[in-house]
């Protein structure tokens, strides 16, 4: 087996694909099929169910993999000539021309779709407002037939892209910057606890507020860092411990407060600090070769769902609205719940998975030439290679 010290950041990781295409799925599954234990009538199904359940923690994924890779790119490149232009050039390109494109089809259909543009909603169009919607939630309901609320997770780390850079280039060196990530994880649960206690707006400020995710992201930056320094030896071995532990906590933490719901008092809280341990734990396994992490991660079905997992994400949820209701039919017609929930669900992610792909080849990819404009290199030999396989890793983030 090739052990973790034989990595190089140089590289393309395909795990790391794959590693986004179970996060997208399991996004995937919480929405099309998150209410199937609800329905479930055997054992099979309830197990099912709860998978399912629990796929709103692919987001907590996400999460941790951007901490994880961004925090690679900035550390790498924090003697940049032109580390600020080249980073936030390169991050536009990637992520804002999509979201726009998904509000101008929004917009064309308008009528249909009884979208409301009043003067607040408008506020969506800065890409960064979502947290207007914390103060105001009827911001986020524009319209009674499809649904955008998903966007705070990419409202999240986008906000994070704005900040993040600064705090890397103002530490600079590994023992200040996972100083700063382990306060940046305890603050981020304080804040939690202190919001659950007080009552206010439990649900929404936990679950959506850069501040109270921040322990996941950090949780990624710091891998990012401790691999490459002498900790890397010490994750290695951890990183095992952490899968079993953060799983049996998770489980144990469902079972004790009955519930899968991210929003529970518990699961909302400590519940989110217990995720980003494991998806860490999760994370280093998936760089160490021949893991079964990586060679899972490996496969080309995974790998191709983690290519087009931002596309897939941005547009799967007002999809839903349009497929959602399709399912009746399939149970209908095949007189079994099961069978036309397992129809469904094929066809779903097929219709997703091809409206992912149109629009990364058709949109995306040419969009994404203009990076060549804005590349990495000042700092020398050590910035641009060393980047430039995480620069390949993020390409879908």
């Amino acid at each position: 087996m090739v052990t973790m010290s034989a990595i190089d950041f140089r590289t393309h990781y395909r795990p790391l694909d794959g590693l986004r295409g179970i996060a997208i799925l399991a996004v995937f599954g919480y929405h099309y099929a998150g209410g199937l234990v609800s329905r479930a009538d055997t054992v099979g199904l309830k197990a099912l169910g709860v998978v399912f359940g629990l796929g709103w923690s692919g987001v907590d994924l996400f999460f941790v993999l951007s901490g994880f890779l961004i925090t690679g790119i900035l550390f790498d490149t924090q003697n940049d000539a032109h580390y600020f232009k080249n980073f936030y050039a390169r991050r536009a390109l990637r992520i804002v021309p999509v979201y726009y494109f998904g509000l101008f089809v929004l917009l064309l259909f308008a009528r249909w779709t009884q979208f409301h543009w009043g003067p607040p909603r408008a506020l969506l169009f800065l890409y960064l407002t979502y947290p207007g919607t914390l103060l105001w939630p009827a911001l986020v309901h524009i319209s009674p037939v499809i649904q955008i609320s998903h966007t705070w997770s990419l409202c999240v780390e986008e906000q994070f892209y704005l900040i993040w850079p600064w705090v890397i280039v103002r530490l600079r060196t590994p023992n200040r910057i996972l100083s700063a990530c382990g306060v940046a994880i305890l603050a981020a649960l304080a804040l939690r606890v202190g919001i659950q206690v007080a009552g206010v707006s439990e649900r929404l400020w936990c679950y959506t507020f850069l501040f109270c995710r921040m322990d996941e992201l950090a949780f990624g930056a710091a891998i990012a860092v401790a691999m490459r320094g002498p900790w890397q030896a010490w994750l290695r071995r951890a990183a095992p411990l952490g899968l079993v532990a953060g799983t049996l906590a998770i489980s144990t933490m469902c079972w004790w407060r009955h519930s899968l719901d991210h929003s529970d008092a518990v699961i909302g809280t400590v519940g989110y600090t217990i995720l980003g341990i494991l998806f860490g734990s999760v994370l280093i396994l998936c760089l160490q070769p021949g893991s079964w992490v990586s060679r899972l991660s490996s496969t080309d079905f995974l790998r191709v769902f983690g290519k087009y997992s931002y596309g897939f994400y941005l547009y799967h949820f007002p999809l839903l609205s349009v497929l959602g209701p399709m399912r009746t039919f399939f149970v209908a017609r095949t007189h079994s719940y099961a069978l036309g929930g397992v129809i469904h669900l094929s066809l779903c992610l097929l219709v997703n998975l091809l409206v992912a792909v149109a629009s990364f080849h058709w949109i995306e990819s040419p969009i994404l030439r203009w990076k060549d404009r804005f590349q990495y290199g000042g700092a020398g030999e050590r910035a641009s290679a060393s980047t430039r396989g995480q620069i390949q890793n993020a390409v879908a983030e």
